[in-house]
């Protein structure tokens, strides 16, 4: 949170979330050591289809901006913190966007699915295929990022592979 905003204490806050971006990095193994460095590439907004995600995070700060200046909000808004009122242009609020957005919930690195999926790393036993005894159970194992807040899937994924992994070792 930018410091201009965690010093307010009464306000509005008008939040932009693109749940299901596009735009996608990755994580790749650099050799078969476990302690060899990962290449990890978040792209951020770098990927083919970066620029339609911007585009839809700045649709969506125009469209915050008219539902806050409408009645009955408008009245107890005194001034927009971020992007500020100054930022208005198509261009400005993508260079915010840019340079302020940022997703903090990796995901799908490791996804689980069929063994005929070549982007599934786990099989449905949340195994890693080709590596012995390892398990991945978190959320890089979702395929697509499963919505807006990502706890509660977390939780699901975790009660289903604690229920496989008792089954397998004969504790069910």
């Amino acid at each position: 949170v930018p410091q201009e905003v965690a010093d307010i204490h009464n306000g509005l806050t008008a939040v932009v979330l693109k749940g299901h971006p596009s735009s996608k990095g990755f994580v790749k193994l650099t050799g078969a050591h476990p302690q060899d460095p990962l290449n990890i590439q978040k792209l951020h907004f770098q990927a083919a289809d970066g620029p339609a995600d911007v585009a839809a995070i700045r649709e969506g700060i125009k469209r915050a901006r008219k539902l806050v200046a409408l009645p009955p909000i408008s009245p107890f808004v005194m001034e927009e913190i971020a992007p500020g009122p100054n930022v208005t242009t198509d261009d400005e609020i993508d260079n915010f966007v840019y340079d302020r957005v940022f997703g903090h919930h990796a995901c799908c690195t490791n996804a689980i699915g069929p063994d005929n999926d070549p982007n599934a790393v786990l099989d449905g036993n949340f195994k890693v295929r080709g590596v012995n005894n390892l398990r991945v159970v978190d959320l890089s194992s979702w395929p697509n990022v499963p919505g807006f807040f990502v706890t509660t899937p977390t939780y699901m994924i975790s009660e289903k592979a604690a229920d496989v992994i008792l089954a397998a070792a004969g504790n069910v």
